[in-house]
């Protein structure tokens, strides 16, 4: 390389022992100038990677907080990761409906975009939701001859250790034939994506919306390679035709109107029992 350097008149230097390049011993002389802040630095970052290391087998969390956590800092200068609020309780949430095996994460996810706080992105979340510092726990990396571990971490976990081993089992399909298909949130132009079975090669049918010059064209079409497409709007209004035709007859309606009346009764119940109670502190 320097003699490469040479040959395009540039001359290597070492700023703090310049040498003079036409001496060919002091060739070794460079060698030794250019190489050790080069061994310098990596010291340095040896020595950072073995202290995050021993940091997180004492359960600490290094590094930017992970959602649903925040990065905070002691009167002593010590940092810690606390709970931030509504994300923590939208995370909370999130693992006890993945829990089920109902619905799909991504659903999951989108829904829980709607319930306040910062939203997540599905990498984030999915990362997220393999993360065992929700259940108080720190993942350890195998290095050299030491193997992987989950170390009791110092951080408050949002779910029991119970709820997020459950998750993982949903995640890694050891419940997917128990997991009915549909979807917990869905555009409105495309309420029935999931719902639909293709009438070509009997796929699910899912749905998209197509730009067009002036306006956003909804369509339910199928994944496959039949390539089956037709306008959402044009099903929806079968569907909801199709509904129409549906009746009750006088005793459902009776019955069916009597159950959504006391079960009305027993919410406004609920709601006057905590008025009442919350009420004096208001008060005061």
């Amino acid at each position: 390389m320097i003699k490469l350097l040479q040959n395009n008149n540039i001359s290597p230097q070492a700023i703090e022992q310049p040498l003079d390049m036409s001496i060919p011993e002091n060739k070794m002389m460079l060698a030794i100038y250019l190489a050790a802040p080069e061994v310098e630095n990596d010291r340095r970052a040896l020595n950072t990677f073995y202290g995050m290391r021993r940091a997180k087998k004492e359960g600490r969390i290094m590094g930017t907080a992970s959602y649903g956590y925040i990065n905070k800092c002691t009167e002593e200068g010590r940092k810690y990761v606390a709970l931030k609020e509504p994300e923590a309780s939208n995370m909370r949430w999130a693992f006890n409906e993945l829990s089920k095996g109902i619905h799909a994460a991504n659903q999951i996810r989108l829904k829980m975009n709607t319930m306040g706080g910062s939203e997540i992105s599905s990498t984030s979340f999915y990362r997220s939701i393999r993360n065992p510092i929700y259940c108080g726990k720190v993942y350890i990396k195998a290095y050299k001859d030491e193997n992987d571990c989950i170390v009791a971490g110092k951080h408050e976990g949002i779910i029991s250790e119970a709820i997020f081993n459950k998750v993982q089992c949903v995640l890694n399909n050891k419940k997917k034939n128990e997991r009915p298909k549909g979807k917990i949130i869905s555009i409105e132009q495309l309420p029935l994506r999931g719902f639909l079975k293709c009438p070509k090669c009997s796929s699910n049918i899912s749905g998209s919306g197509s730009k067009g010059k002036k306006n956003i064209y909804y369509y339910y079409h199928c994944n496959s390679k039949c390539g089956y497409r037709y306008s959402s709007d044009v099903v929806n209004k079968a569907f909801e035709s199709e509904l129409k035709k549906f009746e009750y007859n006088e005793g459902a309606s009776k019955l069916l109107r009597e159950i959504i009346l006391a079960n009305f009764k027993h919410i406004q119940h609920s709601v006057d029992i905590k008025k009442r109670k919350f009420q004096p502190k208001l008060d005061s």
